[in-house]
């Protein structure tokens, strides 16, 4: 069994970074097990990449291509793009709407990623087509209101 392979129960194969945006989305509803390893995307619960854990509801992660490259969205109203998201749903296996999250730049020079902020803009996404997740930070950001 590789990494997010499950071949012993002869389920779909699943793509690593497939499984870890699954792990993401299930962390930000809910998470209770606590992981040593600080930088794993898999690491539970929400707020355990930040210390001390304070009030969090995101894991902020980056996708890369499969040639390596960084997946970069636009930002409407903006000439930017942005590398950084946060999982809004997963569907039919390995599909997911992402929201594109922005750093908002402060003056602490040891954090200059402490505050982010949701942008409107938000892309649906076949996991299967990227061959790497890394998760960057888990922050509080605030969500609209349903």
């Amino acid at each position: 069994m590789g990494c997010g392979r499950d071949r012993d129960f002869g389920k779909k194969d699943l793509g690593c970074v497939c499984q870890a945006v699954r792990a993401i989305k299930d962390i930000q509803d809910a998470g209770d097990e606590c992981n040593e390893c600080r930088n794993d995307c898999f690491l539970e619960p929400l707020g355990s990449m930040v210390s001390p854990a304070n009030r969090v509801n995101t894991r902020v992660f980056k996708l890369y291509l499969k040639n390596g490259d960084t997946f970069e969205v636009h930002v409407k109203g903006s000439k930017s793009k942005s590398p950084y998201f946060r999982v809004k749903e997963i569907f039919d296996n390995c599909c997911a709407t992402l929201q594109v999250v922005i750093p908002n730049k402060n003056d602490d020079p040891n954090d200059p990623m402490d505050d982010w902020e949701l942008t409107g803009d938000c892309v649906t996404v076949d996991l299967d087509c990227f061959c790497a997740i890394q998760c960057i930070k888990d922050v509080f950001v605030e969500l609209c209101e349903d």
